[in-house]
Order: structure tokens, then sequence, then C-alpha cells
């Protein structure tokens, strides 16, 4: 029996051995083989990585920012490309000693490069970690805010301004002074003083709120820009206030700025041009901001021309005089600096002769020194259409948010676009104007992004008095508290433009008043029920009318006698029923009746054959659209037209939209599917908006011609219209929205064919059957595609029934790693968000928002092997708010990094205890805001108050801070432009204890 178990023995060593040779033999004799696919693979990487690096180029031309990882990526595959292609060398050289019939004489050598080139799991690596990248390997660089977007100035040298900068940084660090002013001559520089203090404490304050006041005062403004920083008053945090521009006494109490002593810390910086009025606002600080001496002067003025003007000796003695003439002014200082710096000797001279000509003698001594000097400016845009673009900027009222959509329509209305083809045409040379505006200090950028401009209040009184002086006269009245306006007969002779924007007037002229060269009036946000015959019978050329926001209810005879008619506005007025004298008004170009009272598009429109752009949206009584009307316009570039539930003609009248050969910009909305006609075209269009269903989208206004969105409310998803969504959705990639959708059960499969995998934004509300976005285990067709790869924003709110984001535990088939914004509200069935895994590939999140889902428990659960490499690079802000049931955000134990997050808010979350075990690394984090548990309560109270009631007793043992295993930073300000920080004992956050 032992001889059979050798034998035994004996026999599987002597298989074992033959595997190995045979194996062993396979590398001599597959050699070529395995070297042409290590080729191969080597050929895959690397073009992967030209793939990937082109998209990091392209990334980086746009000012995106990289995705964590991207870079050690491209850096570990050039690695490992290197050392492939030595290999690959070095096996060609050795080829030569080989015979040419294949075999070589040297078998080692065989072996040796046949085996090492069967070792590709490092390239096939590579290939696996780099297929994300391919789908993305960036993510949009944020829109700051306005202290965040600040650049600090450089203030070597300039004494005046450094020794104010310390003195209101003194006063704001100084515990018993609540309100500090800052007072000086208009272009001082005061505003650019509070932002820069702003920048430099901000680390102290929990928020800072910055609001412009004007000369008049706007307090729902007021209370809108500081709504949330005041809550954060109340709430007993630190936080800075900045009221720039101030004119006049502020009752804090009215505008809801919590002040006081019981509030000290409310901290509240003021800017103005009267001392007065710091001694009215009871300032304990006041601080004086002077021109500059003539030596800081010249620094200020050589940071903004370069050194040029120091090392021309042609020029020095010129730009010297020339800087004189600025009055120690900066903003003056900027303008004529940024004017004259790529000009030549000549100019410079020429500029210095016009500067000083004495201004007007009959104008405001505060803006008599800035007059001249920025009327130079002014002489020296580039043409006519830049210098229209800056005199049209001051007929709105002092400090708006210029929308620069209405310039286009007004500058197409005036015909001030030379060679006009488009509308598009015209977007770009409003764009272009204002670029250079603002390159010369002339326009400010808005708070509301590249969409709207602002003009400085000096800047906008010298352009009103150029307004004045020239070919144009304007009569700028916006929002001065107007309740009527009478004028007299001989002062209207020479108005070329009226605005009276924004005021409460009710009455206007009703007798015979001569404008013989108006031709823009501005009469938009109103109180206006009529406008007389006499007063349209007296601006006969006026080409621009704007009535837009009053309560007009029928439209003037006389109308019908402008010679010259090119944009009207009437929307906003909800009584005006009949528009029937419109079609007399052949020469308009665009044409809005938004949010007017019209049941019907009136066969008149279709004789306004010049139309660019109609829009008739928000118009709850249209019923009906003249047959044949639309496609009349064939001029018509741009349409927006909502239909209501129970308008007639739908159908009929989209096929004469599609009839116009002009248009590249669509806004429709219809109540039903079927309204739209099969195989409707969108592939010319730039842009579009469609919106099905009954109810009415929330989206915005659409304000650029080349976006995209698809709405659906309450409809059933069916064919053959998902056929038409699937090509809609190839060609565009809209932005996606469903509500109310009751046949939907999930994105994937319900919707995959339809191409909603390949979407970048969805919003999904009030869908009660969806119980998961991916239902895996009923996906059909077999692929390795994985789904939600392309997706940037997901908002889901009010689903029912959802329970998953997807039902199975890992992300075999999932991917999120381009998710920017996840937010998740009213999802009472949802228990987990994401396992480890999936929370890793979140590589982009920015912000998550979750509240009211009573059901969940968990975030973020599981392990992973790579716990060093946990990092959410982007994430800035983490918002949960009445999330009952969650223990924590993370359940697993390893440690997780949070390079980016600034802000973390936990309200109304009874069970969590802690954040998470492990160490959670914080650097940037700066507010971490818990509401104690007995109030204040804000949504549904009687709820809140007994879930707390009835858990008061366990929650007694939680004593602990939420990050009591958080490690936290331990710096608590930063020098801009240093790599020095100031250390602290303590860290710069504030933790609210659980207390009882």
């Amino acid at each position: 029996m032992a001889e059979g178990v050798v034998t035994s023995v004996a026999g599987k060593v002597v298989d074992s051995m033959f595997v190995v040779a045979k194996k062993e033999i396979g590398y001599m004799w597959n050699c070529k083989y395995n070297v042409e696919e290590f080729r191969s693979e080597v050929q895959k990487l690397n073009d992967m990585k030209g793939r990937i690096q082109q998209k990091i180029e392209l990334a980086k031309n746009k000012g995106d920012n990289l995705v964590h990882g991207v870079e050690g990526w491209v850096n570990d595959v050039n690695a490992e490309i290197s050392k492939a292609e030595e290999f690959i060398t070095e096996e060609a050289n050795a080829k030569k000693t080989c015979f040419g019939i294949g075999l070589c004489g040297n078998w080692s050598t065989l072996h040796h490069y046949g085996k090492k080139a069967t070792q590709t799991t490092s390239l096939m690596k590579l290939q696996e970690l780099g297929k994300p990248y391919e789908s993305f390997v960036s993510v949009d660089t944020p829109i700051p805010g306005q202290i965040d977007c600040y650049q600090t100035k450089n203030l070597d040298g300039i004494i005046t301004q450094n020794s104010a900068l310390g003195d209101i940084i003194t006063a704001i660090e100084d515990e018993s002074v609540q309100i500090i002013g800052i007072y000086g001559v208009g272009g001082v520089g005061k505003t650019t003083l509070a932002k820069e203090v702003a920048a430099r404490v901000k680390n102290l304050f929990a928020a800072v709120a910055f609001t412009t006041i004007s000369q008049t005062l706007d307090a729902d403004k007021i209370k809108k820009d500081t709504e949330n920083e005041t809550k954060r008053i109340m709430k007993g945090e630190k936080v800075l206030i900045i009221l720039d521009d101030v004119w006049e006494k502020l009752d804090l109490e009215e505008l809801s700025i919590p002040f006081g002593k019981k509030r000290m810390n409310c901290k509240i910086l003021l800017t103005s041009r009267n001392e007065d009025v710091c001694d009215r606002m009871n300032a304990q600080s006041k601080i004086c901001v002077n021109s500059l001496p003539l030596k800081e002067a010249w620094i200020l003025f050589k940071h903004v021309v370069g050194d040029k003007v120091e090392t021309d000796i042609n020029l020095k003695s010129i730009a010297m005089e020339v800087a004189k003439e600025c009055s120690g002014l900066p903003l003056i200082i900027d303008v004529i600096g940024n004017t004259l710096k790529n000009r030549d000797v000549n100019s410079w001279k020429a500029a210095l002769t016009q500067i000083r000509k004495n201004a007007p003698a009959n104008i405001d001594p505060s803006i008599k020194k800035a007059f001249t000097r920025l009327k130079l400016s002014y002489d020296y845009l580039e043409n006519e259409e830049v210098q229209w673009c800056f005199l049209q900027c001051s007929m709105y009222p002092e400090d708006s948010q210029i929308w620069l959509e209405e310039l286009v329509h007004y500058g197409v209305g005036l015909e001030k676009f030379k060679e006009l083809e488009n509308m598009e045409d015209a977007r770009s040379s409003v764009q272009n104007a204002v670029n250079i505006l603002k390159s010369s200090s002339l326009l400010l950028d808005a708070k509301n992004g590249g969409q709207y401009a602002k003009m400085h209040d000096v800047v906008r009184d010298v352009a009103l008095l150029i307004a004045s002086k020239g070919k144009t006269n304007f009569l700028v009245m916006a929002k001065k508290g107007l309740t009527k306006w009478l004028p007299r007969n001989n002062i209207s002779q020479s108005y070329t433009g009226i605005s009276l924007m924004c005021n409460r007037i009710s009455e206007l002229p009703e007798y015979q008043i001569s404008f013989p060269r108006l031709e823009a009036a501005y009469l938009q946000q109103n109180d206006l029920s009529s406008i007389s015959d006499e007063f349209i019978k007296g601006m006969k050329n006026a080409r621009v009318l704007v009535l837009e926001h009053n309560c007009i209810s029928f439209l003037p005879q006389s109308l019908m006698g402008l010679s010259e008619p090119r944009m009207l506005n009437l929307s906003r007025n909800e009584f005006l029923c009949d528009i029937s004298i419109l079609g007399e008004l052949k020469g308009l170009e665009i044409l809005f009746l938004n949010k007017t009272g019209i049941k019907e598009v009136p066969a008149c429109i279709g004789e306004l054959v010049n139309l660019r752009r109609l829009e008739v949206t928000y118009c709850f009584e249209l019923s009906y659209t003249t047959p044949g009307v639309i496609k009349k316009l064939e001029r018509l570039e741009e349409l927006r037209i909502h239909f209501g539930i129970h308008s007639n003609g739908i159908h009929e009248c989209l096929a004469e939209v599609m009839c116009l050969s002009m248009l590249t910009y669509l806004d429709i909305k219809v109540p039903r599917l079927h309204d739209i006609p099969e195989g409707f075209n969108f592939d010319k269009l730039k842009g579009f908006g469609i919106q099905i269903g009954e109810e009415y989208s929330t989206n915005p206004m659409f304000i650029n011609s080349t976006e995209r969105y698809l709405t659906f409310f309450g409809i059933t998803l069916e064919f053959p219209f998902l056929k038409w969504m699937k090509k809609l959705i190839e060609v565009s990639r809209p932005y996606a929205s469903l509500y109310k959708i009751q046949n939907l059960n999930n994105l994937v499969p319900d919707l995959y064919q339809e191409g909603f995998n390949k979407l970048e934004y969805i919003k999904m509300w009030e869908c009660h059957n969806v119980t998961c976005l991916v239902d895996i285990c009923d996906r059909k067709g077999n692929t390795n595609e994985k789904f939600l790869m392309e997706l940037k924003h997901l908002h889901l709110r009010s689903l029912d029934n959802l329970k998953f984001l997807w039902n199975r535990p890992d992300d075999e088939f999932i991917s999120l790693t381009n998710l920017v914004n996840l937010y998740i509200s009213g999802c009472h069935k949802l228990v987990r968000l994401f396992p480890m895994s999936v929370a890793q590939g979140l590589v982009s999140l920015k912000e998550i928002g979750i509240e009211d889902c009573m059901g969940l428990e968990e975030m973020i659960w599981g392990q992973t092997e790579m716990a060093a490499n946990i990092v959410f690079p982007y994430l800035t802000s983490i918002k949960l708010f009445k999330l009952f049931k969650l223990k924590s955000f993370y359940s697993g134990s390893c440690g997780i990094k949070y390079p980016s997050l600034m802000e973390v808010t936990v309200r109304y979350c009874y069970e969590m205890e802690i954040w998470g075990p492990g160490i959670h690394e914080t650097p940037k984090l700066k507010f971490v805001n818990h509401v104690p548990l007995d109030g204040p309560y804000s949504v549904n109270d009687a709820v809140v108050k007994s879930v707390y009631e009835s858990r008061k007793a366990k929650l007694q043992i939680s004593k602990m801070p939420l990050f009591s295993h958080t490690r936290f930073p331990t710096t608590s300000s930063f020098e801009t432009g240093s790599s020095r920080t100031k250390q602290h004992s303590r860290p710069n956050i504030r933790i609210s204890e659980l207390k009882m």
C-alpha cells in the first residue's frame, strides 16, 4: 500500500513538472507572439494617455480644475511606458543575434523576452484606472462670492491707504466697537478698502455680507443681501456686515440687521462720502480716507501702467504730469492709467492737454475733478458701439445690476450695431463692448455673474454729464421715488433718451408735449394704468419703447403713428388683452408680450414680417394662435411661446415653426406630448427650452440662447414620444427635469434607451412610482457600460417610494465620478446613500444637501482596502437637515480627507452623536453649525418638537461634540499671496455641543 502511495505521489510530481516545463518552453516558443501582444498593450496605454492629455490641455485652457489623481496617473503612465519602451528596444536589438528562420541560437534569450513580455499586469491596471479619465478630467471652477473673488491690492509704498487699512482692522478687532465708518470723497477708494479689509479679516468671522445702499434706499434688496448672515447673527455667530455707499442714516431695525449690546457678535462696517452720516449711524470708530499725495499717486499709477513710465525717458515727465492731474483719486488713476498704458507719447501729450481743460462750471463739485479725466477715457474708446454701451448703462438706476441681454435688445432696436446679421452678432458686440469697458475700469463685474455688469456711481455721474453735452441728451430719473412726471414742453425738445424706470409713476402728461429727437423711452416698473395719445404723439420718432411691468389695460391708438419702431416691450401688463393695433408697427424687430392678458396670438402679428425675436410666455389666458401667423414671420430668429392646457391649434402652430428657416432658438411650453408634431426637427437650433405638461416650470427665463432645457410635468412617457426624445437628447444633451411622472419606475432601464444615461443634469420631483434610479436587476442587454457616468447635477425631491439609488450594494455598474452637486429632499424610504466603494469615486463632488429624509440611517458605509486614498478633493459644503434616524456621516472605520470642506451644517439629526470613527481631516473647515435640540424650530415645529420630546431622555448622554473624532485645522488666518500662516492655540471653529 505504501508503494501505491509513493507511485501516486511520484505521478503527481511528474505531472506538475511537465506543466511547469511546458509553460517555460512556451515562453521560448511564443516569444514573438508575446512581444507583439506586449507592444499592443503599450500602444493602447499610450493612445489612452494621448486622449486624456488632450482633455487635460482643453480643461486648462478653459480654466477648469483637474480632478484629483489625473496628473498622478499621467506621471505613472509616462514612467511605465518609458520602462516598456526600453524593454522593446532591448528585445529588438537581441533579435539581431537570431537566425533569419526565426530561431535563436541563444534559447535563454528567447525564454527571457518571451516570459517578460507576458508581464502586462501594470499596463492593464493603468488602463483600467484611466477609463474614468477618458470621460472627465476636470470639474467646473466654482463661482466665487463677492469677497472671495476680490483680489488683494498691492499697497506697497501707499502709506495713506495702508494707514487707513490698519485703522479699520484695529477697529474691527476691538470687541467694544460694533459700528465702524469709512468716509471720504467719491473715487477715493472707500469701497476698495472695505473689500480689502473683508478679504484680510474674513477668517475672523463665520460669514461676511456685502450690500450696496446707494442714494435711493431699497430695503428689500438690503434684507435679501444680508438675509443668511442676519440669521447666523441670531444664532450667536460672529458676522461682518458691510454697508457700502451710505447716503443717509439707516434704520438697522427696519433692515432686520441685529445690533446693540446684546448683538456684539454683529460687526458693521459702513462707507459714506459724508462724515455726518457716520455720526448719525453712531459709528464708534470713524476713519477718513484721504486723497493720495503726489508721491503715492505716482506709485499707484506705476502699478496700473507698468514700469515703462519710469524707464522711458521721453514718457516719464509727461506721465508724471498726467498722474498729478488725477487728483490723488485711485478711481481716476485706475481709469486713466488703463486708458493710456498702451499708447504712444503723442497720445499721452494730447491726453494731458485734454485733461487740463476746465470741467463745466455748473456741475456737482464732488464730480468736477473726475469729469475731464473720465471724459478722456470715454473719448479713447475704440468705436461708437462701445461708447453707446457705456452711456446706455448710465440710464439704469444707481448701483443697478445691468442685464447684458437688455443691452442687446436696446442696441438692436436703436440700430447701434453695424452690419448686423443676426441676434448672436448683437450679443457678441455687447459682450465685446462690456469687456472693453471693464478692462478700462469704466464698468465693474456684477455679483450675479458674467451676464450682468455694474457702474461705479462716480463713473455713472460722469457718463450722464457726457450724455448731456454731445449729440445725446438723456433725462434719467430712474428709481427716484416719483409718483408722477409732468415735464414742461420747452425742456423736452432735446431729449434723445428718457429713463423713468423703477419709480411709482401713475401719471404721465395728457397734454401735447414734443420729443422730436427722442429715440428711446424706458418706463418699466411703474404704476401706469394708461398712456395718453398726446404723450405718444410727441415721440413720433421713438425706436425703443419699454412699458414692462405696469398696469396698462389698453394701448393708445397713437402707437400706430410711430414712424420707426424697432423694439417694444409690453410684458407684465396682466390686464392688457387687445393688441390688434400692433399690426401697424411693421418695422418692429423685437416684441415682448410675456405675462399679458392676451387670449390669442392675433392675425395682426403676422404683419410684423421684420421680427427677429418674439416672446409670448406665461400668458395664462392664451388659447389660440391664428393659423398662418407664425409662418409669415420668415425673419424670426428667436421664439418663446408657451401654450396653456386650453390652447387650440398648438400642433399646427408648431408645424409652422418648423418652416422658419432662420430660427436658431426656440422656447416652447405645451400641455401634451402629442402637441409636438412627429418628426419635429431641433437639429438646426443652437439652443432650446422644451416644457411638456400642464404645469409651468420654475426654471428661470432662458438667458443664454445656447442653453438647452427639457422639462416634463405630470405626463405619461410613451412611444413614439420616447423615440423623439432619444434623438433630442443624443443631439443636445439638455438639462432634464421630471415632475410627477406617474409611469416612471427608474431611469435605467426605463429611460436608458432614450439616452438619459448621457445627461449631465437630472431633476426628479414627485415621481411617486420611482423605487430606485438604476434597477440593475431589471437591466436589459449585456453591456459593460457604467451608468450615470456623465451626471454632474442630481436633484431628487419628494420621491415617496425611493428606497435605493440603485438596487445593488456595490458599484459594478455605477460611476458617479462626474457628480458635482447632490440634493435630496423628502425621500422618506431612502435608508442608505453610498457604499464606500462608490463614495471613493465622488472625486468631483462639491456640495451635498440632504433634508427631510426621515428613514435615512447612513450616508456612507462599508470598508475599503485603500484607506489612504479616501478623499473628497472638491467637497466644500455638507448640509444635513431633519434626518431623524441618521447616526453618522460615515459608519466605517477608515479615515477620510476633506481638503476643500469649508462648511458643515447639521440640524435636527437627533440620533447623530458622532461624524464617524477614524480620522477626518478638514484643513479648511471654517464653520460647523449644529442647532441645539431645544430650538429654535423652523420647519413643521410641532412634528420636530414631538419627536424631540420622545427622545429627550436618550439624548441626555450626548454631550460630546459632533466632530469629536475630527482633525481640525490649526490655523485661523491666512495671508493672501503668502505661504505664511499665523498660528493659534485654538482652531477657528465653533462647535455647539448638544445641549438639553
